[in-house]
C-alpha cells in the first residue's frame, strides 16, 4: 500500500538526529543504545516504512505551503524503536530508557525549532 506521496522506490529516512540523539543515551549510561538500518520484517517494517512515508508526506505539504517569513517549522518526525523483552532488560530500565529518549527528542526538536531548521530528512 502506498501513501499519497508515491514515494515506493526511495529511501526514507527520519528527520530526527538519531547520531546525537544515541550519543547522548551513551552518555546518560546506556551503552546498549544503537541505531539499525534493519527495521525488521513483516510488520515492523511496514509499520516504520508507512510512517515514515506519511511523514514525508505531511513535511513535503508543510514546505511547499510554508511562507517565506515563517522560520519555524513544526513537521512530522517517525522513529521506530524495538523493545526487548523483559527477562533480557527489565521493564523499570526500559522505561526510565523510553523517558530519557522521549526528552532528548523533544530537546532536538526544540532546537530544530529555535534554529529555524527544516524537517528535511538526515543523510545520516
Amino acid at each position: 500500500i502506498l501513501g499519497n506521496s508515491s514515494t515506493f522506490g526511495q529511501c526514507l529516512r527520519t528527520t530526527l538526529d538519531l547520531n546525537e540523539i544515541c550519543t547522548e543515551l551513551q552518555q546518560q549510561g546506556q551503552s546498549a543504545c544503537c541505531i539499525s538500518q534493519d527495521p525488521g520484517r513483516f510488520v515492523c517494517n511496514y509499520t516504520y516504512c508507512l510512517s515514515l512515508d506519511q511523514c514525508k508526506s505531511v513535511n513535503d505539504s508543510l514546505e511547499k505551503n510554508m511562507q517565506q517569513s515563517t522560520k519555524q517549522l513544526v513537521g512530522c518526525h517517525s522513529l521506530f524503536l524495538h523493545v526487548t523483552p523483559f527477562a533480557e532488560i527489565p521493564e523499570d530500565n526500559q522505561l526510565g530508557f523510553i523517558v530519557s529518549l522521549l526528552k532528548l527528542i523533544d530537546k532536538s526538536i526544540s532546537q530544530e525549532m529555535k534554529n529555524g531548521t527544516s524537517t528535511k530528512t538526515r543523510d545520516d
